[in-house]
């Protein structure tokens, strides 16, 4: 790679058979790259209300990614057309900026390629071939982007892990460092089964370093466990530590497009981080006005599409998840059903309270 900072890319799979992939890779993001076919026909079936345009800029922003790149690919097939260019942008831009994504805000970079023939992707446009945009290139505005450093090496080590192997008789977990930081020799802990770890490797890229910081994709060779009791969603981290398990959580839910009403009771797939579990609704606290947040209604039997609600959700298993206010990363997630995202939400309680304490209560 010629440029002087490290880059990893995660491919984010477009079909809607493999949402739950681009989900995953979506929660170890800084920088989405949102690509827009510009050939007739194909923008307009992504951008439908079922298309998957629409659906991946959702999850982005409730997995918490700050900056988007919006390339309008296959540029060459309309003969660089301002017209088919400006088309696009009239439908796009305010769908992103609805979600949080605009040029004014400095998060939002909209950029006309051909990847087929590296127009714009790792130099500028020749002159004269596309007269309404004098932007950088693709390379050079990912290289030149300033983010904010959100959290540092010295807060609670958080590694939301992938998954594991073992290669040639030795443990590997993986994920990315989202804060805190790690050395060969630290002894560690996996939550939530607190499996005491001893770290004896760390690879980046292929390269082995003694350190790793906040926001490096690592693989981590360890000891003291085997690959078959790590599961993606578990939580690498330090001995003692901030961060707990948890079964109970509130959360404010805004409710996208379900098929039937939900109530307590209801089943869904939750993401959050890189963890899919099983979830219930324990208990719908109330229906909030999703601007003011005033309570419209305590306690209603049960909600429909377009509410907005605080919740109470039991998980199938205990995950590390945090409030909102305390570690973002960690707080925001999506609800999934029959292979479509129908909710989106933020924690913003977590309960102490286990299965067996709460069995009987409303």
């Amino acid at each position: 790679c010629a440029l002087p900072i490290c880059i990893t890319i995660l491919d984010a799979p477009g079909h809607k058979a493999f949402v739950p992939s681009m989900i995953g890779g979506a929660t170890q993001a800084e920088i989405c790259v949102l690509v827009v076919s510009a050939r007739t026909g194909e923008f307009e079936s992504g951008f439908d209300k079922s298309g998957q345009t629409r659906e991946h800029v959702l999850l982005v922003r409730t997995c918490g990614v700050k900056q988007m790149i919006c390339v309008i690919n296959k540029m060459d097939e309309v003969e660089w057309s301002e017209e088919r260019y400006n088309q696009i942008l009239e439908r796009l831009r305010p769908f992103l900026k609805s979600n949080g994504y605009d040029e004014k805000l400095g998060n939002l970079l909209i950029m006309p390629v051909s990847a087929l023939g590296g127009k714009n992707i790792s130099k500028p446009l020749e002159a004269g071939q596309c007269s309404f945009y004098s932007g950088p290139c693709l390379l050079d505005y990912v290289n030149n982007l300033q983010l904010l450093d959100t959290r540092k090496e010295d807060d609670a080590l958080a590694i939301p892990l992938v998954g594991a192997y073992k290669d040639e008789g030795k443990v590997y977990v993986y994920g990315k460092c989202e804060s805190g930081s790690l050395v060969v020799g630290d002894k560690l802990q996996i939550l939530p089964n607190k499996t005491e770890v001893i770290v004896e490797g760390i690879t980046i890229e292929n390269t082995e370093l003694d350190k790793c910081y906040p926001g490096d994709n690592v693989q981590i060779r360890v000891r003291g466990v085997d690959e078959n009791e790590v599961h993606g969603g578990y939580m690498l981290t330090s001995i003692p530590t901030t961060l707990k398990a948890v079964e109970y959580i509130q959360a404010r839910v805004m409710i996208l497009d379900v098929r039937n009403i939900l109530s307590a009771g209801s089943k869904m797939m939750i993401h959050i981080h890189t963890a899919q579990e099983e979830v219930t609704i324990h208990k719908i606290l109330a229906t909030i006005d999703k601007k003011t947040n005033d309570v419209i209604e305590k306690e209603p039997s049960f909600v429909k599409g377009g509410d907005t609600m605080m919740v109470r959700l039991e998980l199938e298993r205990p995950l590390v998840i945090e409030t909102h206010t305390e570690f973002d990363k960690l707080a925001r997630f999506m609800l999934r059903e029959d292979g479509k995202t129908i909710a989106l939400g933020v924690v913003t309680k977590l309960y102490e309270s286990t299965k067996d304490s709460m069995a009987g209560k409303n």
